[in-house]
């Protein structure tokens, strides 16, 4: 029988409400986890579940969610690291699946499906299409394949061994308005073997609210023009051009901005040429602006 490796979940945390559900989905695992870190990165004071798995660190304040994970992984204990959001949910059997589908050896990420439940509505599962293990990872999170892509290697799914994250630290994207797929492309990067593996099955609550950071109705489109120009500049001009008509509109058209959403569409056409499907999904933001 092969014994579990042991597994550091890290919980970067602006201590939302939310937290003590994430932490209590982490000590649920079939696959118990070595410990679970939460890492405070703002004011007040965690509501936690009694574990003696359960340790906290705090930031300087503020550090920012790529930070708030670099210094938690460095507290941590574990061979294997498991990230969650603190308003996320893990469904009892997530890391036994993971790691019983991970290969051999210290160079790979694991990942799956999970379901999106938004307020009042119905749940989404995504991705609609999974990563290939060694597909590039620009091209899959933001060149727009079909219609409504909904193409991501979320936060809360991913696991992988400390070695990795040895090599490429998660601070590697501070600052950045995308941490994560910084992150894996630089990771790809680095390691240009290393198989980066999607679980069909959603493994994974997502619960996006009226208070979540990434839907809080801020227009930080130029902000996503910069990063697109600086980190997709070794891209092809689809996926620039894709990414600036998805990515870049949908932060203003998220704020109501017609200046950001049109801004974002001139830099598409400068920087990129945008396929016609992100054409298509650019005019139906502009659509629903003018309904507005």
């Amino acid at each position: 029988m092969t014994t579990a490796p042991a597994v550091s979940v890290v919980i970067p945390t602006i201590v939302r409400p939310s937290l003590r559900r994430a932490v209590e989905s982490a000590l649920a695992q079939t696959v118990p986890p070595l410990e679970v870190i939460v890492v405070v990165d703002a004011p007040g004071e965690p509501d936690l579940p009694e574990s003696a798995a359960v340790r906290v660190i705090t930031t300087p304040g503020r550090v920012g969610p790529s930070r708030a994970k670099h210094l938690g992984i460095e507290a941590a204990s574990g061979t294997v690291i498991a990230l969650l959001d603190d308003d996320d949910v893990w469904l009892p059997e997530k890391l036994e699946r993971q790691l019983a589908a991970a290969p051999p050896g210290d160079e790979w990420i694991m990942s799956c499906r999970f379901r999106r439940l938004l307020e009042g509505g119905e749940p989404v599962v995504g991705p609609r299409t999974l990563i290939g293990p060694h597909e590039a990872v620009a091209p899959y999170l933001f060149e727009m394949r079909e219609r409504q892509a909904f193409n991501m290697v979320q936060t809360s799914t991913l696991v992988f061994p400390r070695h990795v994250v040895q090599t490429v630290p998660m601070s590697v994207a501070e600052g950045s308005i995308h941490d994560d797929p910084k992150w894996l492309m630089e990771v790809r990067r680095v390691f240009p073997e290393l198989p980066i593996i999607q679980l069909p099955d959603p493994l994974v609550d997502i619960v996006w609210t009226a208070v979540s950071v990434s839907r809080a109705g801020v227009d930080r489109s130029a902000e996503y023009i910069d990063w697109g120009r600086r980190e997709l500049a070794g891209e092809s001009p689809r996926v620039r051009g894709d990414y600036m008509l998805t990515s870049a509109v949908g932060s203003a058209l998220g704020a109501g901005s017609l200046r950001g959403v049109l801004a974002a569409i001139r830099a598409g056409m400068r920087y990129g040429r945008p396929g016609s499907l992100a054409w298509a999904s650019a005019a139906k933001s502009l659509l629903r602006l003018r309904a507005r």
